[in-house]
C-alpha cells in the first residue's frame, strides 16, 4: 500500500505560533518522500481541532500521523483516539512536542525554528517504520483483599463493598480496629475514640459483602492486576485460596522497642512507660479502668513526657509522636487538673493550623515545654530522676512519679515478608514505598497493589482515612465489576533464535513479567504482566529482548534526524 503520512502543526494558541515560524516548519518537511499532506491548526486538541484531524485522515486516506503539538504525557492520547475514531491504527501515529522542548524554551525564534523542524522531521523518519499494534482485552475480577483491619482498613473496606463487589479483610489479630481501638482520645478535639471506631466496627461486621477473616495472613499471591490469586492461612493450619483483582495494603504500624536504649530506664525504673502502654492502660477497658495512677495505686502529682524516643536510632521523625504527647498532656489535666506536666522535645513538629492550636491550647492548660538533649531516665528521690543537657549545655535533674515515652514508630511485624510476597517495594525506614510521592502517592510498582495507611508511613488518623479514600476510589476508577481490562500493548518480547538462556531480562524486570522455559532454556515475557518500561531491552547481551513500538530501527532513524 502506497504511504502517505500526514503532518500538522499545532499553533497552541500563541504559545507555539508566536515563537516558531510554522509555514518554515511545513515548508521544510511537505517535500518529503511519502508526506501527502502538511498543514496548521489553531488549536488540534480542541473539540473542532479533533475533528479537523479526523476528517483529514479519512480524506486523504492517511496511512501513518504525524502532529507537531505539545508534550506526549498531555495529549498523545488525545490524537490517538482520534486515530481510532477515523479508522487509523493509533500506534501509527507519532506525537512532536515542538512547544516543550522549543517554543517554551528557545528565545530566539530561527533557532526554535530550525530545532522544531529536525524534531518534525524526526517524527516522520520514525513513524515510517511503526507496526500497527493490536489492543487486547482480558477478564477481570472485581474483588478485592484488604490486608490489615485498622482504620485505614476498615475504611477502605467499606468504601469498596457493594452487591457487586465482595471485599476480603485479612487481619492477623484476634480483633479489629488496630492501635486506635486502644486509644481513650483522638487528637486535636479530644473526642473519643470509640465514638469513631464502633460504629465502623459494626458496619464491618454487618456488612453482607465484607468477609471478615481475623487471625489470618497473606502466604502467596500471584497474577496480576484484575487476575490475581491469594493464599490465606488462619491460625490452626487452615488454608484458604482467594481469587481477587486488586490489594489493598493498609497493615499499619507497631512502636518502637525502647528496651535496647537503657538510658531510659523503661523495664528497669518503676512507673517508666511507652506513650502506647499508657494509652492502653488508661482506656476505659483497661487494667485500671481509665483511671491514673502509678504501680503503688496513687495518684501521680507530676508527670514528664519525653519526646523522639528512638528517633535518632531510626533516623526519622515519625511526624504525629508530638501531637500525641500533646494530647496525654491534655487527657492527665483533664483526669487530674492538679498534675504538674512537663514535656521535654528536641524539636516540635506541628503541621498545620489546627495541631497549632492544639499546641497553644496544651501550654494554656499549664503545660511546661523543655527543650532538652541527651535525656537519661534513672531511679530519683522517691520516684523518677529525669536527667538532661538544657538549651545552655548545663546538665540538669528533675524529679516526676511519672515518665511517658513518646517512641518513634515503625513498620509493622512481617512488612518485610509481605514485601516480598506481594513484591513490591520498601523505602530504607522499612515502610512499603509508594510508585511516585505526587502523582501515584497510594500506588505501588505492582499495578493493583495499592497502600494505605501508616503501612505507608508514620501519619495520624485523619490522612489514613484520606488515602484509603484515595486507594477505595483508584480502585473503583480502573476495575468496574463486568467491564474488561486493556493490559499494554507497547510490551517487550524475546527472539527465541538470539535468546542465550543468561537470564539478565529476569534480573531486571520489575515487574515479575519473565520467566524462563528450562526445557527451551529462554526467558519468555507474559504480556499481561509486562508493563513496557524496557529495561530487558536495554540489558539484554544478546539483543534477543525487544521492546514493541520503541525498536533499534524506530530510535534509530529518529536520532538520525534530530542530531542533523
Amino acid at each position: 500500500m502506497e504511504e502517505k503520512i500526514g503532518v500538522y502543526v499545532c499553533e497552541c494558541g500563541p504559545n507555539i505560533a508566536e515563537k516558531v515560524d510554522i509555514e518554515r516548519v511545513l515548508a521544510a518537511v511537505s517535500s518529503i518522500e511519502g508526506v501527502a499532506v502538511a498543514e496548521r491548526y489553531k488549536l488540534l486538541c480542541s473539540e473542532e481541532g479533533k475533528k479537523f484531524l479526523k476528517e483529514n485522515i479519512e480524506k486523504h486516506g492517511l496511512t501513518h500521523l504525524v502532529v507537531a503539538a505539545c508534550s506526549p504525557k498531555q495529549h498523545e492520547l488525545t490524537f490517538m483516539n482520534v486515530c481510532e475514531e477515523a479508522g487509523l491504527n493509533p500506534y501509527l501515529f507519532q506525537l512532536a512536542n515542538i512547544r516543550e522542548q522549543c517554543a517554551w524554551i528557545i528565545e530566539d525564534k530561527d533557532e526554535a525554528t530550525e530545532k522544531a523542524i529536525r524534531y518534525v522531521r524526526a517524527a516522520i523518519s520514525r513513524v515510517r517504520y511503526h507496526i500497527p499494534l493490536e489492543k487486547k482485552e482480558i477478564e477481570a475480577n472485581p474483588d478485592v483483599l484488604v490486608i490489615g483491619a485498622g482504620v485505614a482498613g476498615i475504611e477502605a473496606s467499606l468504601l469498596l463493598a457493594s452487591r457487586a463487589r465482595k471485599v476480603y479483610l485479612v487481619e492477623r489479630e484476634s480483633s479489629i480496629g488496630g492501635k486506635v481501638k486502644g486509644f481513650a482520645q483522638l487528637f486535636p478535639r479530644m473526642e473519643s475514640a470509640s465514638a469513631l471506631l464502633e460504629p465502623k466496627i459494626k458496619q464491618v461486621v454487618e456488612n453482607k459483602n465484607i468477609e471478615l477473616m481475623t487471625e489470618s495472613e497473606v502466604e502467596q499471591l500471584l497474577g496480576f492486576f484484575g487476575n490475581f490469586v491469594v493464599t490465606v492461612r488462619k491460625k490452626g493450619g487452615e488454608e484458604r485460596e482467594l481469587n481477587v483483582g486488586a490489594v489493598v495494603v493498609a497493615t499499619g504500624l507497631q512502636e518502637f522497642d525502647v528496651s535496647g536504649l537503657p538510658q531510659y530506664g523503661y523495664g528497669k525504673v518503676d512507673n517508666v512507660y511507652t506513650a502506647g502502654e499508657f494509652e492502653r492502660m488508661n482506656s476505659p477497658d483497661g487494667p485500671t479502668q481509665g483511671k491514673v495512677l502509678l504501680k503503688d495505686g496513687r495518684a501521680p502529682r507530676s508527670v514528664a513526657i519525653i519526646h523522639c524516643v528512638g528517633r535518632q536510632e531510626k533516623g526519622y521523625c515519625s511526624r504525629v509522636c508530638c501531637l500525641y504527647s500533646l494530647k496525654l498532656a491534655q487527657y492527665l489535666k483533664s483526669k487530674i487538673p492538679e498534675v504538674q506536666v512537663c514535656q521535654f522535645y528536641s524539636d516540635l513538629c506541628l503541621p498545620g493550623k489546627p495541631y497549632q492550636r492544639f499546641y497553644e491550647e496544651t501550654k494554656g492548660k499549664g503545660v511546661d515545654f523543655i527543650r532538652a538533649e541527651k535525656v537519661e531516665i534513672s531511679e530519683g528521690e522517691g520516684g523518677v530522676a529525669v536527667n538532661y543537657s538544657s538549651e545552655s549545655g548545663r546538665l540538669e535533674v528533675r524529679n516526676f512519679d511519672m515518665v511517658i515515652l513518646a517512641t518513634a514508630m515503625e513498620p509493622a511485624h512481617g512488612s518485610a515478608k509481605l514485601a516480598e510476597i506481594l513484591n513490591i517495594g520498601r523505602g530504607v525506614e522499612g515502610f512499603f514505598i509508594e510508585e511516585h510521592e505526587k502523582l501515584g502517592p497510594v500506588s505501588t510498582s505492582l499495578e493493583g497493589i495499592y497502600i494505605a495507611g501508616c503501612a505507608q508511613g508514620p501519619k495520624g488518623i485523619s490522612e489514613s482515612i484520606v488515602q484509603a479514600e484515595a486507594a477505595a476510589g483508584k480502585i473503583l476508577a480502573s476495575l468496574v465489576p463486568g467491564r474488561k481490562l486493556e493490559p499494554e500493548v507497547k510490551v517487550s518480547e524475546i527472539s527465541e533464535a538470539f535468546c542465550i538462556g543468561c537470564k539478565t531480562c529476569i534480573s531486571v524486570c520489575a515487574y515479575n513479567a519473565i520467566t524462563f522455559d528450562e526445557l527451551r532454556r529462554i526467558s519468555v515475557v507474559n504480556e499481561v504482566l509486562c508493563r513496557g518500561c524496557g529495561n530487558c531491552a536495554a540489558a539484554c547481551p544478546s539483543g534477543a529482548a525487544r521492546h514493541r513500538h520503541f525498536t533499534f530501527r524506530q530510535i534509530y532513524h529518529e536520532l538520525m534526524e534530530t542530531l542533523r
